[in-house]
C-alpha cells in the first residue's frame, strides 16, 4: 500500500470540503440553536426568579393583612364586648332607677291610705264620741261642743300613741 500523492492531496481536499459543509450547514446552525436554547434558558431562569420573588413579596402582603384583619376582628370583639357591658350598666341602673321609683310610689301609696284610714277613724271616733257625750250628759250638743270634744279626744289619743 503506498500512498500516492494524488490521492492524498485529493482526500484532504475533499476532508476540507467537508469540514467547510459541515461547518456552514451543521456545526454554525447546531452552534446557533445550542445558545438560542442557552438564552431561552437563562431567560425562564430570570423569570423563574422574578416570580419567586413576586411570590414571596405576595406571601409577606398576605400575611400582614391576614394579621390587620386578626387585628381588626379582636377590635370589634372588643368594642361589642364593651358595648354589651355599657348596655348591662345601664340595664341595672333602669332597674335600680324603676326598683326606686316603685317604693316611692309604694310609700306615697301606704301614707296616703294610712291618712284615709285615720280620717275614716277620726270620723267614727267622733260619731262614737257625740254618742258616747250624749249619753252621758242626757242631752244633744251643738256643733261648735261637738268639734271642741272631737278635737279634744284626738289630743288625748294621739298622746297615748
Amino acid at each position: 500500500m503506498t500512498i500516492n500523492g494524488s490521492d492524498l492531496l485529493f482526500s484532504m481536499i475533499n476532508f476540507l470540503v467537508l469540514l467547510v459543509i459541515l461547518n456552514k450547514f451543521l456545526y454554525k446552525p447546531l452552534l446557533s440553536m445550542l445558545d438560542t436554547r442557552k438564552e431561552q434558558i437563562s431567560k425562564d431562569l430570570d423569570n423563574a426568579e422574578i416570580a419567586k420573588n413576586e411570590a414571596q413579596q405576595m406571601k409577606e402582603e398576605y400575611i400582614k393583612q391576614m394579621e390587620q384583619a386578626k387585628k381588626d376582628a379582636q377590635a370589634i370583639i372588643d368594642k361589642a364586648t364593651g358595648l354589651g357591658e355599657e348596655t348591662k350598666e345601664s340595664i341595672i341602673n333602669q332597674a335600680r332607677e324603676e326598683s326606686i321609683r316603685i317604693t316611692e310610689k309604694a310609700q306615697e301609696m301606704i301614707r296616703l291610705e294610712k291618712e284615709e284610714a285615720l280620717g275614716q277613724l277620726r270620723d267614727e271616733v267622733s260619731s262614737l264620741v257625740v254618742l258616747a257625750a250624749g249619753k252621758v250628759i242626757g242631752k244633744t250638743i251643738d256643733r261648735e261642743t261637738h268639734e271642741k270634744f272631737i278635737n279634744d279626744f284626738i289630743e288625748e289619743v294621739g298622746d297615748a300613741s
